[in-house]
């Protein structure tokens, strides 16, 4: 349990001197380096290719271009040190490798509108969020548990030249519903993956994926809409331990939603013009089954649990009275400053909002994201950015009055506010680099809980 303690904006001297020591370096390698989102020039060096071990000769690009077979290998990690955390304080790094494979079966075998993408992972590391900070916002999007596993595959048929796309096969509900396109400007979980409520209905996320099934309707490059089926395995890493079984636990999650887009490239735009990008979504989630109090207890029933002796203790799945759950959530992202046209630089604003119903076994049922992007503020390097992102966690009302009924002496809980600014940089075409500092308000949700911090960074590398 965190105690009250005074506003502190930095780490102690010692884990700001660890995260010095491994950015500074990193930060001081840029000056010989400018971003450029074009491809690298076909006599590149090992600073300037495009992957950290060059193309295979040619051979990646041409059985991409020629064959449809584009390939993808990275490692994550997310280096992190906590500070006046709830639990104990300290550092870790959270680490990824991702293998990730695209076939286009036009190029491959004359079959137009047929693809297969399929991909798996490694992960482990420490979670710094429930282990060491015990915040709702983990300071880490990557993290979920230890695991060797293939993530998800699917095979998907576009018709209609590309307005209705069909998908099959293995996959997360949380990889196409309520995942925003600003996902990767920043480090902090719902800022970066999703919003806080999102698994409240069993949702499946990544690397947790299971079956499903997807209609996409694209019907012009203004609006979309899209609507799938997937599993909602209460124990995805239990009962899909490697990513092969392919197994639909308990009851499914349907999901939909509805998304606008203004003045993308390409949509009329011409470069003499400042193009201020848009993009909306409204989606939900939503799951018929059961699902029980978990503060109901056969020995000392609280109010609105069933009496000693109920079958419900025996199988509370079977006889709650809980029948489903949703969420239901909306997101914008907004270009409102371009100081010359033709460019992306200047400033957008992000952010959203999800509702799920406020009851015992929803933990958060409210969560309020919000973002201001600064890209390309240095000449020499326009694609850099400095990014301010905030995520606003409510504890159902319902869930804190059970606990402290439970836990009479415990702290209340109330909500948790956490603030995110860091600055992504790309050191090479195939290495990036983001320093992110991180400051929780009541960590945790409970109320009068103090301020907790994390410094860090997140690094990616194309292989």
């Amino acid at each position: 349990m965190a105690t009250s303690h005074s506003y502190r904006p930095v780490l102690n001297k010692q884990a700001l001197c660890r995260l010095l020591i491994l950015v500074c370096p990193l930060i001081f390698s840029t000056v010989a380096f400018s971003q450029d989102k074009t491809a690298a020039p076909a006599n590149s060096d090992f600073f300037t290719q495009k992957y950290l071990f060059g193309d295979w000769g040619g051979e990646r690009t041409r059985l991409e271009e020629e064959k449809g077979v584009k390939f993808d290998f990275h490692y994550f990690g997310d280096f992190i040190c906590a500070e006046n955390a709830r639990i104990q304080s300290g550092c870790g790094a959270w680490n990824r490798v991702r293998g990730t494979m695209d076939i286009d079966f036009a190029k491959l075998a004359g079959w137009k509108g047929w693809t297969f993408h399929v991909t798996g992972l490694w992960q482990g590391g420490p979670n710094i969020g429930s282990d060491y900070l015990g915040s709702i916002s983990n300071p880490s999007t990557l993290v979920s548990v230890r695991a060797t596993m293939l993530d998800s595959y699917w095979l998907a048929y576009s018709m209609l030249d590309g307005k209705v796309t069909a998908r099959f096969g293995q996959f997360a509900s949380m990889d196409y519903y309520g995942l925003p396109p600003w996902i990767w400007h920043y480090m902090m979980e719902p800022l970066s993956y999703g919003f806080n409520n999102r698994g409240n209905d069993y949702a499946s996320w990544d690397p947790a994926s299971g079956p499903g099934g997807q209609l996409i309707v694209n019907p012009n490059p203004h609006w979309y809409y899209s609507f799938a089926y997937t599993s909602g395995n209460r124990n995805p890493y239990q009962q899909n331990p490697t990513g092969f079984e392919y197994v639909k636990h308990d009851s499914g999650v349907l999901s939909n939603q509805v998304g606008f887009t203004f003045n993308q490239p390409g949509a009329g735009k011409v470069a003499k013009e400042k193009n201020y990008t848009g993009q909306y979504e409204v989606g939900s989630t939503y799951n018929g089954g059961k699902f029980a109090n978990p503060f109901c207890h056969s020995a000392s029933p609280i109010s609105g649990c069933p009496a000693s002796g109920s079958p419900y203790y025996s199988n509370p799945l079977f006889f709650s009275p809980n029948t489903g759950n949703y969420v239901v959530y909306f997101w914008g992202d907004q270009g409102v400053y371009r100081p010359k046209a033709g460019s992306n630089a200047g400033i957008d604003l992000v952010g959203g909002m999800s509702f799920a119903p406020d009851t015992p076994y929803n933990f958060v049922n409210k969560n309020v994201l919000f973002g201001v992007q600064f890209n390309g503020l240095i000449p020499k390097r326009p694609n850099d950015e400095i990014n301010f992102g905030l995520s606003y966690s409510g504890v159902s009302s319902k869930y804190a009055a059970a606990y402290s009924a439970v836990n009479p002496s415990a702290a209340p809980y109330s909500s948790e506010t956490a603030y995110e600014v860091n600055y992504p940089f790309q050191v090479t075409p195939y290495w990036y680099v983001q320093p992110t500092l991180s400051i929780y308000s009541n960590v945790g949700g409970f109320a009068k809980a103090g301020t907790a911090e994390t410094i860090g960074f997140r690094t990616k590398v194309t292989f």
